[in-house]
């Protein structure tokens, strides 16, 4: 029974820890050519894709270059990668993956210093 009861809390715990992270790909329709080739190589995220001509017009007021990689913490924007002129862009998935990391783990290691 105890450790049933241990089993639950941890797992109430972890959840009301865990942070919901996604990557959202926006591009444009004529552009999907250029669309970031290791999308799907990255780890720990939910992935979402979106053409700018379907978003509304203060999302497009907002994207500067299209493709456009945002990823979201908790609903929120954390962290934007944008394409430069020649319209794609240009990062190793090892550069994105390790922002992502960054942002997957930073509750743990505040926890970890506070004890």
């Amino acid at each position: 029974m105890r450790k049933l009861i241990a089993l639950i809390v941890f797992f109430a715990f972890v959840t009301s820890n865990a942070q919901d992270l996604t990557i959202i790909h926006i591009n444009a329709k004529w552009n999907v050519k250029n669309n970031y080739k290791y999308i799907d190589e990255l780890n720990g995220v939910k992935i979402q894709y979106g053409f700018l001509e379907d978003q509304s017009p203060s999302i497009k007021q907002n994207i500067k270059s299209v493709p456009t990689i945002i990823l979201m913490k908790s609903g929120r924007p954390v962290h934007i990668w944008n394409a430069d002129i020649s319209f794609k862009i240009k990062l190793a998935p090892g550069e994105i993956q390790g922002v992502i990391n960054q942002h997957r783990f930073a509750n743990r290691r505040a926890s970890t210093i506070a004890e």
